[in-house]
């Protein structure tokens, strides 16, 4: 696959400016409103609680807080930048920074510019990562498979959606793919330098989002596998050295705080060993599925051919990136259904490498074959892509239930919770519960209707006992009830469902709507239900 450098640069913009649209079309959507003072992404409140856990005019810069008591549980140096980035724009007068939470719900405005600006950034580094890409995949494998590398990243469902939100997902992406940038420098030239970078890179890889950390015994193998002219064991050593002084500076409270920083540890562990239990094929099914929804089909094939033709060169590049993937995916097997496609971002890049390593070499050999597979990327993205943004133009189903709720549903009616409210169910329930004395929204009275920690829990065992005047509920939330939905416990209850609001994933074209990906954020449906009659009352 051969190209000259004007086109190359060429590619290479219009990529990133493809990128850039997908990742900026439609960036404000489910920012604070009239009936959520949070978003509608659940991870994106722990980056602004994180936050105020701090107290920068007293030199704590410590996330942990009784609201967040599992902050160390990740890395800090992405909510750090982040915490920057607003004091920056403070001093421009863009935001309004205070520990005065009534003006936030006051102004919920002011609140939605803080949760833009930590969108804005991840698309910044979501960019970052499509070069890094490129450069990447170019240096291992030639300028064919660098274009192809990063077109790949820039239609990357998982990435472009991880892209639009305040998660560590996409910066932690980054930084780990400049990390491999040095390794190769470090297999090719071997220079002090690189080592040092590369150790800062893997330390802020680390600092970033802690499950990168295993990226560290990379380290010592590009060292074994480089060819470079001097091979002393000092280089390493800085390496490591570089690695142990950004990982401090990035994630400093990691040692500061190390009994927080061991009760983070333990939640981590908690969510990483979910599929222990699980038998093989069942673990094998939820990852071979995540791969799937963050590639969509085409590119996940793909992939999988690049991962079959890098086993068989296993090149010195081709094993750096291959033992880089198997550690991951010994994680992501062990974490069963919580191998979610944002949590197995930091594989996919490489894989995309991989995937456009092959596909070049394929290209040189059958042209036709090249261009088809490519199509076939691209085909899927469009479908995707139309569907996707079609769902985030259409309004919200969370805000037209709000919208229903407060024209017909009276003020001091009392309204069943299956759970504490989140990011599935109707913005003012959300913003009502959390904060009871705050003006202009309807005084209901919700019941959370779990037997156990409402926070966690989920289920109706107090709905004999509490008979609230509404229950409501999303559809992810009644598939995980026992009996997969609530219609039986209505029937039993004397509960009718009275109205409800469906959200639709219709790729343009082709035929009915698809369930909505998960890691879309969007219910496919919320229920609304009324009690009719009290059946151990005979009415």
């Amino acid at each position: 696959m051969s190209i000259s450098v004007s086109k190359e640069k060429l590619a290479l913009v219009l990529i990133l400016l493809c990128a850039a649209i997908l990742r900026l079309s439609w960036v404000t959507w489910s920012l604070p409103g009239r009936f959520h003072t949070a978003t509608y992404n659940c991870d994106e409140s722990t980056a602004l609680t994180a936050l105020q856990g701090m107290n920068p005019s007293k030199l704590d810069f410590n996330p942990v807080s009784d609201k967040h008591p599992c902050a160390l549980s990740e890395g800090t140096f992405n909510i750090y930048t982040y915490g920057a980035v607003l004091k920056a724009l403070s001093l421009v007068k863009y935001t309004t920074l205070t520990p005065d939470k009534d003006f936030y719900y006051s102004n919920i405005g002011e609140m939605a510019k803080l949760f833009l600006a930590g969108r804005l950034l991840s698309v910044f580094y979501g960019l970052l990562t499509v070069g890094a890409v490129f450069v990447l995949a170019k240096k291992m494998f030639g300028p064919g498979a660098g274009l192809l590398a990063a077109f790949f990243t820039a239609l990357m469902p998982a990435h472009v959606v991880s892209s639009r939100y305040i998660i560590m997902n996409v910066p932690g992406a980054f930084w780990i793919v400049l990390a491999f940038i040095f390794m190769k420098k470090i297999l090719d030239e071997g220079r002090a330098r690189d080592y040092f970078l590369a150790g800062l890179a893997t330390g802020l890889a680390a600092a970033t989002r802690l499950s990168a950390a295993p990226l560290a015994l990379l380290l010592p193998l590009a060292h074994f596998l480089g060819t470079g002219p001097d091979k002393s064991a000092k280089k390493l050593w800085l390496a490591l050295a570089a690695l142990g002084l950004f990982f401090f500076i990035g994630a400093p409270y990691t040692f500061l705080d190390f009994p927080n920083f061991m009760k983070g540890m333990q939640a981590l562990n908690n969510v990483a060993s979910a599929g222990e239990g699980l038998s093989f094929f069942k673990n094998a099914a939820f990852l071979a599925g995540s791969m799937n929804q963050a590639l969509g089909l085409p590119l996940f094939l793909l992939c999988l051919l690049g991962l079959g033709a890098a086993l068989v060169r296993r090149g010195k590049d081709d094993l750096l990136l291959l033992a880089w993937i198997a550690l991951l995916f010994v994680f992501f097997y062990r974490a069963g259904p919580f191998a979610i496609p944002s949590r197995i971002l930091p594989a996919l890049p490489f894989m995309a490498v991989l995937a456009a390593a092959a596909l070049s070499r394929a290209w040189r050999r059958a042209p036709w074959a090249g261009r088809a597979a490519l199509a076939a990327v691209a085909v899927h993205a469009f479908f995707f892509y139309g569907a996707y943004f079609r769902l985030l133009a259409a309004p919200d189903i969370r805000d037209a239930a709000s919208e229903w709720m407060t024209g017909n549903i009276k003020p001091g009616a009392s309204i069943g919770l299956l759970r504490e409210p989140s990011w599935f169910t109707p913005g003012l329930i959300d913003r009502k519960y959390r904060h009871p004395g705050h003006p202009g929204l309807p005084d209901y009275k919700y019941v959370t209707l779990p037997a156990g920690d409402p926070a966690s829990d989920l289920g109706y065992d107090r709905l004999a006992e509490l008979r609230p005047d509404y229950v409501i509920m999303s559809d992810l939330e009644a598939q995980l009830l026992p009996e997969r939905g609530f219609s039986a416990a209505a029937a039993k209850y004397g509960y009718t469902e009275i109205k409800s609001f469906e959200a639709r994933f219709t790729p343009p074209g082709l035929g009915p709507a698809e369930k909505i990906p998960e890691m879309l954020y969007t219910p496919n449906k919320i229920s609304i239900y009324q009690r009719v009659q009290d059946p151990e009352k005979g009415r």
